[in-house]
């Protein structure tokens, strides 16, 4: 006896036809030996063809059950250029998405409005940073132990400052600090920002640094203005810090303590975060400004701007990189690429809009004459001058083992920063 899937007995060969034809028999046999009068003859004949017709539909039954399945037919093998791009092809497929690039770009022209939810304004869309982002890098020993290190100088505050001067052109009289952070590990190595800091914003701590740096500068511009100067100092926010939520609300409260150095600290902010500020952030740097807190655009990529549009979002200074500034004005129209304003005027229509255009990265002497022609009225550069380590007691650092001040310090610095 063999059992389907469905739980069925089935009988096969003699044994099946014998059972399923035993009752035909049987009424035949019997009628032998008892005889039937006339009237019974035509119903028992009647049962009989009645029962084999059953018999013959119980072997057909039979036979069907105990078919066999159907063979599994293998799937046949994609072709040569059907490996995983065809998989990712049929999941595209199945998924809705265009196969083809030309499908994805009409998709992309086609992608319906956002739909803002009743009650809320409307936001641009935001996309994550890429350093936030998770990873499948595994880290290496190396890797996992300067993680470790970073952090531990981080929360026994180990950090230092230093200065460096930007200076008026051509004069080359100091106007200007820009405060540089630098990390002294437990070993005694000094990382500079581009070393450290990404370890510090991938573990949240960017705005804290930020703040610790910013009370630091405070103490800085204090000491400035007891000395009877007149420079300012510049403090730069990280990218990370300042799109977090409250951030620069919290640095409002900060400058409120000590209304003696309104005025002298300057909050340097990337062209990227300028470009992409949202309500929330414009409604703080307005807070700001009417305090009286002077911003300055750092870091730009390109030389496109609208110097109203900056001076309308309270920004004093702007820093340009000084090698882009040069490529641009060895051109004919003095464009180093796109639809940017000649570099020849920069200068003059920021002053028209209360901005002062300081050049960047100067870190060759034959580099000055051109900026000078360009009317650039400020620079900052190794040309100039290295950053210099403050004095611990002067930016109310913890001890340290450089005793340095402003006027002592070793000029023979790394160039990072």
């Amino acid at each position: 006896m063999v059992i389907t899937k469905k739980i069925v007995p089935v009988l096969k060969d003699r044994k099946a036809a014998l059972l399923a034809f035993t009752p035909a028999f049987l009424t035949a046999s019997a009628a032998a030996y008892w005889p039937l009068e006339a009237g019974l003859v035509m119903p028992v004949f009647a049962v009989l063809i009645t029962m084999v017709i059953g018999s013959l539909l119980i072997l057909r039954q039979q036979a069907e059950a105990a078919r066999p399945a159907a063979p599994l037919v293998p799937r046949p093998s994609r072709r040569a250029g059907e490996g995983p791009a065809g998989l990712l092809r049929d999941l595209a497929k199945s998924a809705g998405a265009p196969e083809s690039g030309a499908q994805a770009v009409q998709a992309l022209h086609t992608r319906p409005a956002l739909t803002l939810v009743s009650g809320t304004a409307a936001r641009p869309e935001r996309f994550p940073e890429p350093s936030l982002l998770p990873s499948i890098h595994r880290l290496s020993a190396d890797e996992t132990s300067r993680i470790r290190l970073v952090t531990q100088a981080f929360e026994a505050d180990r950090i230092e400052l230093h200065l460096q001067p930007i200076v008026s052109l051509p004069q080359r009289r100091i106007r200007f600090y820009e405060v540089l952070a630098r990390l002294r590990l437990a070993d005694g190595t000094l990382l500079a920002p581009v070393e450290f800091l990404p370890i510090l914003e991938c573990a949240g701590r960017a705005s804290d640094f930020d703040r610790r740096i910013l009370i630091r500068a405070m103490a800085v511009a204090r000491h400035l203005m007891s000395r009877g100067s007149e420079a300012i100092v510049g403090v730069n926010l990280s990218a990370h810090a300042i799109v977090e939520p409250g951030f620069l609300w919290s640095l409002a409260g900060l400058l409120d303590a000590e209304p003696e150095i309104l005025g002298r600290i300057v909050l340097e902010m990337p062209q990227h975060s300028w470009r992409h500020l949202d309500a929330d952030l414009k409604a703080a740097l307005a807070s700001l400004r009417e305090r009286g807190v002077p911003f300055s655009l750092d870091r730009a990529a390109d030389l496109r701007f609208d110097p109203k549009a900056l001076a309308d979002l309270g920004i004093r200074f702007m820093k340009l990189p000084a090698d882009l500034m040069i490529k641009a004005a060895e051109q004919q129209d003095g464009r180093y690429a796109g639809p940017e304003l000649d570099v020849r005027d920069f200068a003059s229509m920021l002053r028209r809009q209360g901005v002062r255009l300081i050049a960047e990265r100067v870190d060759q002497d034959d580099m000055v004459p051109v900026l000078a022609d360009l009317g650039v009225p400020l620079a900052q550069g190794f040309a100039f001058a290295a950053p210099r380590p403050v004095k611990p007691e002067i930016a109310g650092e913890p001890d340290a083992p450089r005793p340095f001040g402003l006027e002592d310090a070793p000029t023979h610095l790394r160039r990072a920063g």
